[in-house]
């Protein structure tokens, strides 16, 4: 492996027993505790005030303060901005989409509606002109670029990874799409967090079970065999 860096956002690390996720990586791939928190935060802050509140414009207000205040924590302990910037684009979206003429209180969650059907058709186009995207990203992490592509094996290999992250994104769609269309907004804001981080660092544990095949000690990210 030509980097640690690159797999350790991806929740893999590497120490003196080889490549490893757990608990602790996985935390750490997703900014640690206080990432966590910046991350899930808003989403939980927005369905709960709106449960009991059920006014839209109260649930944003508590939503973009407690952004405000997670900003100003961020800078205070000196923390690269570049990690918000993200998160502080997407929070203004679903604030702007929430409260823009004509909207609704579901619509907090627009955005992610398109977020995950563009991940997913990305992923599963890559599955089906034979490019598979996680092959493409370990490949490239492991120093190794595209040589797995000789080997149809590791092709379909890869395919099955992807297709498995297809779904990650397929069940969202599945299961919040409804659930926005019947206007229950307090059940898929609570659906939303199940399967946001939870079920997003399942998916990174599942793939490391199966890329772990690939990405030995004792091959040191080499992926040939």
């Amino acid at each position: 492996m030509s980097s640690n860096k690159g797999f350790g956002k991806y929740g893999i690390t590497k120490n003196e027993d080889g490549y490893q996720v757990n608990a602790k990586s996985l935390l750490e791939s997703v900014g640690g505790v206080q990432g966590l928190i910046e991350t899930t935060l808003p989403s939980f802050l927005y369905v709960v005030t709106f449960a009991f509140s059920r006014s839209v414009f109260i649930s944003v207000s508590v939503v973009a303060i407690a952004v405000l205040a997670l900003t100003v924590r961020h800078i205070v302990k000196k923390r690269p901005l570049t990690q918000l910037v993200g998160s502080l684009l997407g929070i203004g979206l679903a604030i702007y989409l929430t409260l823009r003429p004509g909207a609704q209180a579901g619509d907090f969650y627009l955005k992610d509606f398109w977020i995950n059907g563009a991940y997913g058709s990305v992923l599963l186009l890559s599955v089906i002109v034979r490019w598979p995207i996680i092959g493409v990203i370990v490949g490239f992490l492991a120093g190794q670029g595209l040589t797995w592509r000789k080997d149809r094996r590791k092709v379909r290999f890869f395919d099955l990874v992807t297709l498995l992250w297809v779904g990650l994104f397929a069940v969202r769609l599945a299961v919040e799409l409804p659930l926005y269309l019947l206007g229950d907004i307090v059940a898929l804001g609570f659906i939303k967090l199940v399967l946001g981080l939870p079920f997003y660092l399942t998916m990174v544990w599942v793939s490391w079970r199966l890329l772990r095949k690939v990405i030995t000690p004792e091959q040191d990210g080499n992926l040939d065999q």
